[in-house]
């Protein structure tokens, strides 16, 4: 008969693949779903740091937003139209000429 040494109290035991706990989701169902994002979340789905989506409150050319207490946020339909309006196919587009009149330039401040 072989012994097999049991681990001390407070050791970890590894786990094995069948007991490994499943990745959490990003972000759940409820979640995506909701017509309000957070800052950080408006930003994700823009594509740009939440720096930045507050640069765009502060100067102007970025989504529409609420302000509720402290908190910011952005309306889902908002942000979507804000995308689509600033979709261009070539650099010769009205909208790509359009777009680039709209965002605040650091060469044209006063």
């Amino acid at each position: 008969m072989t012994d097999i040494p049991k681990p001390k109290t407070g050791a970890s035991v590894p786990l094995s693949p069948e007991i490994a706990v499943p990745a959490r989701l990003p972000t759940s169902p409820a979640r995506i779903l909701r017509p309000y994002l957070r800052g950080g979340e408006a930003a994700e789905l823009i594509g740009v740091s939440i720096r930045t989506l507050e640069k765009y409150r502060s100067t102007g050319g970025g989504p529409p937003f609420l302000k509720v207490g402290s908190r910011v946020l952005y309306l889902r339909e908002d942000v979507e139209a804000w995308l689509q309006r600033h979709r261009c196919r070539n650099t010769s587009d009205d909208n790509y000429a359009a777009a680039l009149r709209e965002m605040p330039s650091r060469r044209n401040r006063p």
